[in-house]
């Protein structure tokens, strides 16, 4: 079997790791000659999501497609439909998750708490909604925006302006009411062609420069919390009709409720912990979902699990070191990504420590990360 992946980052290179077991055989479209997954896959098309014959080569001889980002415009996801190969995610749920109004309307429509937000055209639209929610409120970019891209927080009215002007070539564009929230928590949830539901460990996801720096995961975590959250993942998996791992990214707010941040139709950042953490990870169970086989185990092997992302801070070329004292140690883990060039922000790769105490296990997580050079 030929598993076709649109994309050739980390993401797809860490579902080609894990499953490599099964004896699946890889192919990504990627338009960088020496990807992270192109080092590592059986078979890669050098091209754009946006280029029709590329995606026509890329189709070719492959039994299924999957998605390692949801930035592909839903077209060209329906041109590979066309050609009678499945795609999970498909088209319609792709679409609607990468457009953040729709994906608001949407989970709003069918129940589930978000912050208030509107289309915004118009700077006088950015005040009509400030007038009505206050401030400071979030203007964001409704589609392309990760990592803390395409977002603008505004204070006050003097920085409308600013704002709008920053953000209007990315697109179209939407208000959203500024959440002070005591947390940030994800969680991933998997559905399998079947209909069989597993929802990971509730994680704290800690954002240094809106990039997600620490992932915190422990089995104790709040069993009133952790209910709220497998409720909703549950509901936003059968009500958006979803097949794979998605990624939901929430807040918790002052008074104990939690609403529902952003989704993302694919394996997530802040479930890079399974690999080590859990019985079965992120990677390997979205693949089974997609296959429709048995979903596996999503308990963690260890009371505690921390995940730190290690960015790039500077820019040339990649040089890992410093990880002696981590590759010592049983419970420590390391994850390269392979990309020749760093740069600021950018994440070269990730480490994992588990243990049986949560800050015990950070505080050695922090250690040896901060040993690492890259």
């Amino acid at each position: 079997m030929v598993i076709g992946i649109l994309g050739g980052g980390q993401l797809a290179r860490m579902i080609i790791e894990e499953t490599g077991k099964f004896g699946f055989r890889y192919k990504i479209l990627s338009d960088i000659q020496d990807s992270p997954a192109g080092q590592i896959c059986s078979a890669q098309v050098i091209g754009r999501f946006t280029d029709y014959d590329a995606l026509k080569k890329f189709a070719d001889g492959c039994s299924i497609i999957t998605l390692e980002n949801e930035f592909i415009d839903k077209k060209y996801v329906e041109y590979l439909e066309s050609l009678n190969i499945k795609v999970l995610p498909g088209s319609a749920v792709v679409g609607m998750i990468q457009d953040k109004l729709m994906q608001k309307n949407k989970l709003r429509d069918i129940g589930i708490p978000v912050p208030a937000f509107g289309m915004t055209e118009t700077k006088e639209d950015i005040e009509k909604f400030a007038r009505r929610f206050g401030y400071p409120l979030i203007l964001k970019s409704r589609t392309m925006g990760y990592d803390g891209k395409g977002n603008f927080k505004i204070d006050n009215k003097d920085q409308i302006k600013e704002a709008f002007d920053t953000l209007k070539g990315r697109g179209k564009l939407l208000c959203e009411e500024f959440v002070d929230f005591t947390r940030e928590l994800a969680v991933q949830a998997v559905k399998s062609t079947h209909g069989e539901i597993k929802i990971y460990p509730v994680v704290e996801s800690i954002q240094k420069d809106h990039i997600c720096n620490i992932v915190k995961v422990q089995k104790n975590f709040d069993k009133n919390l952790t209910g709220k959250i497998n409720l909703i993942a549950e509901k936003v998996l059968n009500g958006i009709n979803y097949t794979g791992v998605l990624g939901i990214e929430l807040f918790e707010l002052k008074n104990g409720d939690v609403i529902v941040n952003e989704l993302a139709p694919r394996v997530h950042n802040t479930g890079h912990y399974t690999t080590e953490g859990c019985y079965v990870s992120q990677f390997e169970n979205h693949i089974r979902a997609i296959l429709g086989m048995p979903l596996g185990s999503v308990e963690m092997k260890h009371d505690a699990a921390v995940m730190i992302n290690i960015i790039g801070d500077r820019n040339g070329k990649a040089s890992p070191e410093g990880f002696d004292e981590l590759l010592r140690d049983k419970n420590a883990f390391m994850h390269i990504y392979g990309k020749e060039e760093t740069r600021k922000g950018r994440k070269m790769g990730h480490i994992t420590v588990t243990g049986d105490e949560l800050s015990a296990v950070l505080l050695k997580a922090k250690e040896l990360h901060s040993k690492i050079k890259i």
